[in-house]
């Protein structure tokens, strides 16, 4: 399966009847879309545990270990932790352009959900 195919079944999953699955299945693409934004691109095997995740095959422990013993032997490359997304974090003021970013691009990701919170804000 190619990683578009699994990115689409995440997103079909989002659409789910299930609450459960659907809440899952958005905190997941929002995480991708995050990542995105911070130009960066999730592994296919990451997807696959996204996808048994939402799938309830496989719990969030358990995808926190698949992905240490995937990488445990990976060499750390230094330079990439300045994005602050590698197990740090960052804090971004209210007006940073960064944010604008982000959200256009989940906005872009996800036009139904952001219709909705928009209703909601009015």
């Amino acid at each position: 399966m190619t990683y578009e195919e699994k990115y689409s079944d995440l997103v079909e999953l989002s659409h789910s009847d299930n609450p459960e699955i659907k809440e899952k299945a958005d905190a997941w693409l929002i995480s991708i879309g995050l990542q995105g934004a911070a130009e960066l691109k999730v592994s296919a095997f990451l997807l696959d545990l996204a996808i048994r995740n939402v799938k309830g095959e496989i719990t969030r422990d358990e995808v926190s270990q698949s992905l240490n013993a995937h990488y445990a032997n990976m060499p750390k490359d230094e330079t990439k932790r300045s994005h602050g997304l590698d197990g740090d974090y960052e804090i971004l003021p209210p007006d940073s352009p960064r944010i604008k970013k982000i959200e256009e691009y989940n906005r872009k990701l996800r036009p139904a959900l952001y219709a909705q919170l928009d209703k909601k804000s009015l």
